[in-house]
C-alpha cells in the first residue's frame, strides 16, 4: 500500500515537471516565431495578426508565471499560429518595398501646349 501511494506521488511530480518543461520550450519557440514575424515587417504590414500573436504570447507568459502550464500551452499554440500568419501576410505584401519607391518618385512635369483641348469625343456619351 505504501509503495502504491509513493508511486502516485512520484508520477504526479514527474508529470508536473514535464508540463513545465514543455511549456518553457513552447514559450521559446513562440518567441522565435514572433521575432521572425517582426523581421519580416509584420508590425507594419500585418497589424492584426501581429497584435494577436503578441497578445497571446503576453497572456501565455502570464499563465506560465502562475504555473498554469495547460493554459499557457494553449495560448502559446495560438501565439505561434498568429505569428506564422503575420509572417506569411508580411512576406506576401512585398518585402522589396516597391510601392514605397513608387510613391517617393518624382514624376516629370507635363509640358503644356497652347492648343485648346476638347473634352468631348465623338461617339462618347457624357
Amino acid at each position: 500500500m505504501h509503495r502504491i501511494s509513493s508511486l502516485a506521488v512520484l508520477m504526479t511530480v514527474l508529470g508536473g515537471c514535464y508540463a513545465a518543461t514543455k511549456a518553457t520550450i513552447d514559450l521559446s519557440g513562440a518567441q522565435q516565431k514572433l521575432e521572425i514575424a517582426r523581421s519580416a515587417g509584420a508590425p507594419e504590414r500585418a497589424t492584426y495578426a501581429w497584435t494577436m500573436a503578441d497578445e497571446f504570447l503576453k497572456k501565455a507568459r502570464d499563465e506560465w508565471g502562475r504555473s498554469d502550464y495547460e493554459s499557457a500551452d494553449a495560448m502559446l499554440k495560438k501565439a505561434a499560429y498568429w505569428a506564422d500568419q503575420a509572417t506569411s501576410i508580411a512576406q506576401a505584401s512585398g518585402v522589396d518595398n516597391a510601392d514605397d519607391d513608387f510613391q517617393d518618385a518624382v514624376l516629370p512635369e507635363e509640358e503644356s501646349t497652347d492648343e485648346p483641348t476638347s473634352t468631348t469625343q465623338e461617339g462618347v456619351w457624357q
